[in-house]
């Protein structure tokens, strides 16, 4: 991957940072077979997620359910969804588009972990297969999204690489070497699996159980007979 590298950052006329987050992104599929391809736009768990994160606006709904419909997801909710005709606020519209994620079968609303990790997930797969400028995806996660009271590996290392992206590290020839790390940082988000993404947003669910008043509360007699092995319950 570094040898492709370099011989892209070869044909520019100057290593320095003019177009570096604009230049038209690069595929490193081939370098990464196994990074699956990214969700599709209407992916009902990057939707709640997008929504979740407030990208997607409450007078867009509407217009959205109307693409579901045409591309075959129909459920009731959708369908009054693309009917809503006068939209001012979230609150007018969010019991039902709540409905619609449950009626697609994604758990909503998400935790704000899950919501990370669904969305950095889906970037460095874009990334990946050269749907993204990789460098201008960095910031984007590690500025824009990501808070800074949310610990990730990933998140940092891309922090560190934007940090390290200086006139210095330009002029000594770095750019190449930094972007093959940055690209490997991607690969790492982009393999995450449903199974750790879920794993890693546990808690999502704290406040939705509860404990019985009387759970230590001593048994029935004949309940605890049981459990100590007598016939009988004993006589008071």
């Amino acid at each position: 991957m570094l040898e492709k590298l370099l011989n892209i950052f070869k044909l520019k006329e100057q290593q320095d940072f003019r177009g570096l987050y604009t230049d038209a992104s690069i595929s490193f599929a081939e370098e990464f077979p196994e990074i699956p391809e990214p969700e599709s736009k209407h992916s009902p768990i990057f939707l709640a997620t997008q929504w979740t994160l407030g990208d997607l606006h409450c007078e867009d709904m509407p217009s959205l359910a109307v693409d579901l419909l045409e591309e075959g997801i129909d459920t009731p909710s959708i369908r009054r969804l693309a009917g809503e005709m006068n939209v001012a606020c979230i609150a007018d519209i969010e019991p039902l588009v709540r409905r619609m994620f449950h009626e697609l079968d994604v758990i909503y609303p998400l935790s704000e972990t899950e919501v990370l990790i669904v969305y950095s997930r889906q970037v460095a797969r874009e990334v990946i297969h050269g749907k993204r400028n990789a460098w201008a995806a960095a910031s984007h996660l590690a500025k824009g999204i990501w808070p800074r009271n949310q610990e990730s590996p990933d998140i940092r290392d891309l922090s560190e690489l934007l940090d390290a992206l200086d006139w210095n590290a330009v002029n000594h020839n770095m750019l190449p070497k930094l972007t093959e790390e940055l690209i490997e940082v991607f690969a790492r988000l982009g393999a995450r699996t449903d199974r750790e993404k879920r794993c890693a947003s546990l808690g999502c669910l704290q406040g939705q159980g509860w404990i019985a008043d009387d759970f230590n509360a001593p048994l029935p007699d004949d309940l605890q007979a049981l459990f100590d092995g007598r016939d009988e319950p004993s006589v008071g």
